[in-house]
This record gives structure tokens, sequence and C-alpha cells, in this order.
């Protein structure tokens, strides 16, 4: 296990909450929790491309003591983020039988597991070979 791995998901399960909250205030109306969670998986993997995000997880992939070293290229991304909104769906889906009520926890709850869970089945390995190069 790699020694950020905690600290970054707890970094996504705020960055879900946050995306979460900002979803709730631009949208006035209830919408349904599935076309919900694609929104957040969505959202969570665009933004955290356009904001670099991503570019800094290169580096934190590799434990480079360089955290200018890579550099994400991603010809895929809306590929990705629907790939990841499909994601959210399905684990929160089984998240529902828990029962959390609290949408706050639910979120940052969702965040959390999906980050230890794709560095633990190599996820996040394959997004390092296809998507992170050196910078010149």
């Amino acid at each position: 296990m790699r020694t950020n791995l905690i600290f970054e998901a707890i970094f996504i399960g705020f960055f879900c909450l946050f995306i979460y909250k900002s979803i709730e205030i631009l949208i006035s109306f209830p919408i349904n929790i599935y076309l919900e969670l694609f929104i957040i998986g969505f959202l969570k993997h665009f933004i955290g491309y356009l904001i670099g995000i991503q570019g800094l997880y290169c580096n934190l992939l590799k434990d480079s003591n360089d955290l200018n070293k890579y550099e994400i290229k991603s010809n895929y991304i809306i590929y990705e983020c629907i790939m990841e909104g499909l994601i959210f769906i399905y684990f929160g889906y089984l998240l529902k039988f828990i029962k959390i009520d609290n949408k706050l926890i639910y979120y940052f709850i969702l965040g959390f597991i999906l980050h230890i869970f794709s560095d633990y089945f190599g996820i996040h390995k394959l997004f390092f070979i296809y998507n992170c190069v050196k910078k010149n």
C-alpha cells in the first residue's frame, strides 16, 4: 500500500462532498439518486482533470520526490468521466444497503472507498500507464 493512500482517500471523500454540495446549490429541484451519482462521478473526474489534481496524482503514484516530473495527457477524458460516473452508480447502489441517511457521510464514504478500491485493484496503475507522461 502506498504511503499517501489514506490521505488521498480522505481528500477524495471531501472532494466528492464539495461536488455534491455544489450540485445541491445549483440544481434547485430533486433529481434521481442514480443521476446524481453519475453526475458526481463524472464531475469528480472532469474537474480533477481541469484543475490539475490528476496531474499531481501522476507524480504521487510514482512516489516521486519531484512533484513536477509527470503530467497528465488523456485523449479519452470524456470516456473516463463516463466510466467514473457509471462506477459511482454501481458502488453507490451497493452502499445504499448500509442505509446511510446522511448524504454528506454517504458521499464522503463513497469517495473514500472508491479511491482505496481503485488502488487495491490496480485501476490507479492503469491510469498512470495510460495517462501520465514524463515532462521534457
